[in-house]
């Protein structure tokens, strides 16, 4: 599995790199547009680093998409199923790739924007009071009377929720790109293009209703961070054995449907 996701790897290095070297040049810009007091240039560096952390997570996503789709449709692609990695194998491989290289990516800039964010602030001579008072809101928004530990919990809890439900968004995407490329492979290319897009709506609405009923049903407005915790928790097992299932299935449609 670790060869498979060494040659996706190989398939987007160009884009990654494309990606290290716009962010290389806006760091460049940011960093000419401070020591020369041009803050034109240094806002538009700083929103262009900001803007991207986003766009960069999504296309990688999408990529990851639009690889594996590519690769049921066109003969060449079969290759990769006929490697001596079981077809759970190689969609958890590359589910993982996928899910890494977008993690990763969208890290690097957006621990570039932290820097420069707070390099901005450092020279703006912020004062105490304003940052206690920052700091205040922020406890605040999740809970006036939260420690420090509880807060980072259910930040890190957040964090998590995001990563696997877009992990979900990839596993309901691949089942049915794989439904379209096996069970309705004879289908006219709008009719099969058109129902694997309702399957995917339908699945994606269908967690969210499964979720809803046995998770958020006796939520209220009014919860203190144990119930929030609870609830997020469950939410990412819930989410964790959507994905386990659809990647299965996909996994058994490549096995017993793809016709090689």
């Amino acid at each position: 599995m670790l060869k498979l996701m060494k040659y996706e790897f190989r398939k987007m290095r160009t884009t990654l790199l494309a990606m290290l070297g716009a962010l290389a040049a806006l760091e460049i810009g940011f960093v000419v547009g401070t020591h020369a007091d041009k803050n034109t240039v240094v806002i538009i560096c700083l929103s262009l680093i900001t803007i991207l952390t986003t766009l960069v997570y999504a296309y990688i996503i999408l990529a990851g998409m639009a690889s594996y789709s590519r690769e049921l449709k066109d003969k060449s692609g079969y290759l990769i199923f006929m490697t001596p990695v079981s077809p759970l194998g190689v969609v958890v491989s590359k589910l993982l790739f996928t899910a890494l290289a977008a993690l990763v990516a969208t890290a690097t800039f957006g621990v570039a924007a932290f820097l420069d964010y707070r390099y901005i602030f450092q020279q703006a001579n912020i004062s105490k009071e304003t940052m206690d008072q920052i700091n205040l809101l922020l406890r605040f928004g999740l809970n006036a009377n939260a420690d420090l530990f509880q807060i980072f919990r259910i930040v890190m809890y957040y964090v998590c929720t995001v990563l696997i439900e877009v992990l979900l968004t990839m596993c309901t995407a691949y089942l049915a790109i794989t439904l379209s490329a096996t069970l309705l492979q004879n289908k006219k290319g709008f009719v099969r293009a058109l129902i694997s897009l309702l399957l995917f709506v339908g699945l994606t609405w269908g967690c969210n209703w499964v979720a809803q009923k046995l998770i958020y049903a006796n939520a209220t407005i009014d919860k203190d961070l144990k119930q929030l915790s609870g609830y997020i928790g469950w939410s990412l097992l819930l989410n964790a054995g959507f994905c386990a299932v659809f990647t299965g299935a996909s996994a058994w449609l490549l096995d017993k449907k793809v016709n090689l």
